[in-house]
């Protein structure tokens, strides 16, 4: 593997979370906000775009697994609490935004609390890799490369540079 090369900086992350945080803001302003975070990789995500954000917000994180079972893939929720959506607004935040169908499903899931409404905000957005009918509300970038990223959260085997401030490209190895 080689060494990791900047995509988007700490501080270009930083200013587009501040303007979408702002739009966010004008968007559910005087409306019940909750931003529901896919685990691991929109945890960075979450905690910088809430601080971000004047109106109040709650949050909640969901791990999302897909296993093989006997009639295909079988995806599997586990929340770190109870969350309740019903009557407020969801904003599903996920790192790397691939083909939709984790996210659709959890909007499917989710959708049977009767939440005023749902959408994805995306760290990356790759629309090119789409395979469910699915549009990023918001989106930090998009990118259309097939490069693996790491840092801000996202990280390789071991939380290799998961912990770096930027994102970055590393070639598959």
């Amino acid at each position: 593997m080689g060494e990791p090369r900047i995509t988007y900086t700490a501080e270009q992350i930083r200013q587009r979370l501040t303007e979408i945080a702002a739009q966010i803001a004008d968007d559910y302003r005087g409306h019940k906000l909750v931003l529901v975070g896919i685990l691991k990789g929109a945890a960075f995500l979450l905690a910088d775009l809430a601080r971000l954000i004047p109106n109040g917000v709650a949050f909640e994180f969901v791990d999302v697994t897909i296993s093989a079972g006997d009639r295909g893939e079988v995806v599997n929720l586990t929340y770190a609490t109870h969350i309740d959506v019903k009557g407020r607004h969801v904003l599903i935040l996920k790192d790397v935004l691939h083909s939709g169908v984790t996210e659709n499903y959890l909007i499917t899931h989710l959708s049977q609390q009767r939440p005023l409404s749902t959408a994805v905000l995306a760290l990356v957005d790759r629309p090119h890799l789409r395979s469910v009918n699915l549009t990023a509300k918001y989106s930090v970038f998009t990118n259309s490369s097939d490069d693996y990223l790491v840092g801000y959260g996202l990280g390789m085997e071991w939380g290799q540079f998961v912990n770096r401030p930027d994102l970055c490209a590393v070639d598959r190895e």
